[in-house]
């Protein structure tokens, strides 16, 4: 209103003549100005209180996903399942694991040893062949799986209330979500071996199989970094040892993904 006075002062009379409508004019943009710097205030205090969130959510997120790799890695491998009091594994179901391995002259190979650079052989493409051909093996996967499937579902649905509430935590949780149906998806490819529906999966079925395993483990890896990551237990150029286990072209993508820097989700393969 001052600057209307300037530089005939034409409106000078206006305002001089409507003292209702300048004192109320006056007010509102007084109010305007207020509620701006509220509103900026309340959003800086709403972001500092969702990084804190999400910085305790992820590091217990990140164990869903790193748990999902060490039953994948065990499964074909034997060794030793890490618990923890989310994850916990079935001794009757491992030791079932265990024997089918030995039966399909499969050697066991522990997880941490892989993670010291020690190399199994066969690959894990040709075990997974070998052993989708089990059906005392399949049954047991199934079983296995489904554990871990259920316990990553009750860790999302734990955070979720915390987390739904903006755009950013809520991509969050969709990223989650999709990978614990990727897993669930592997679980329905061995359900009708493990429900006695049919003796054994078909060629097709099992490669099949084998690809979806592979991206489901390469997801894991990519998962449980992205979620330390975002933690701040680690730095944004960190990268877990999980990718030992991962085959040669999933480890390259990853790395090139990494060098790209290239924005977008969580997961490897969407």
């Amino acid at each position: 209103m001052t600057a209307t006075e300037w530089p005939g002062g034409e409106l000078s009379t206006f305002w001089s003549q409507h003292p209702f409508f300048t004192g109320s004019l006056s007010s509102v943009l007084f109010l305007l100005l207020g509620a701006t710097l509220v509103q900026d205030w309340v959003a800086r205090r709403d972001e500092s209180r969702l990084r804190l969130i999400i910085l305790v959510a992820c590091g217990s997120l990140a164990r869903a996903p790193l748990a999902q790799r060490r039953m994948m890695w065990f499964l074909l491998n034997g060794g030793d399942f890490v618990e923890d009091r989310d994850f916990r594994q079935d001794r009757d179901l491992s030791a079932q694991i265990k024997r089918t391995l030995t039966r399909n002259n499969l050697p066991e190979v522990a997880e941490r040893l892989a993670l010291n650079n020690y190399s199994c052989d066969p690959s894990t493409q040709r075990r997974l062949e070998i052993l989708a051909r089990d059906r005392d093996w399949l049954i047991a996967a199934y079983s296995l799986l489904r554990g871990v499937s259920h316990d990553f579902r009750a860790v999302i649905a734990r955070w979720a209330p915390l987390l739904s509430g903006t755009d950013r935590s809520a991509a969050l949780l969709e990223e989650l979500a999709m990978q614990a149906d990727e897993l669930t998806k592997i679980q329905v490819m061995v359900l009708p071996v493990a429900r006695e529906q049919r003796v054994q999966l078909n060629d097709e079925e099992i490669q099949q199989l084998v690809q979806s395993w592979g991206r489901a483990l390469a997801n894991a890896v990519a998962m449980d970094e992205a979620l330390t990551r975002l933690s701040g237990k680690r730095g944004s150029d960190w990268t877990s040892d999980g990718r030992k286990l991962l085959d040669p072209a999933d480890s390259d993508r990853l790395r090139e993904r990494d060098l790209r820097r290239a924005a977008g989700g969580m997961r490897l393969y969407a």
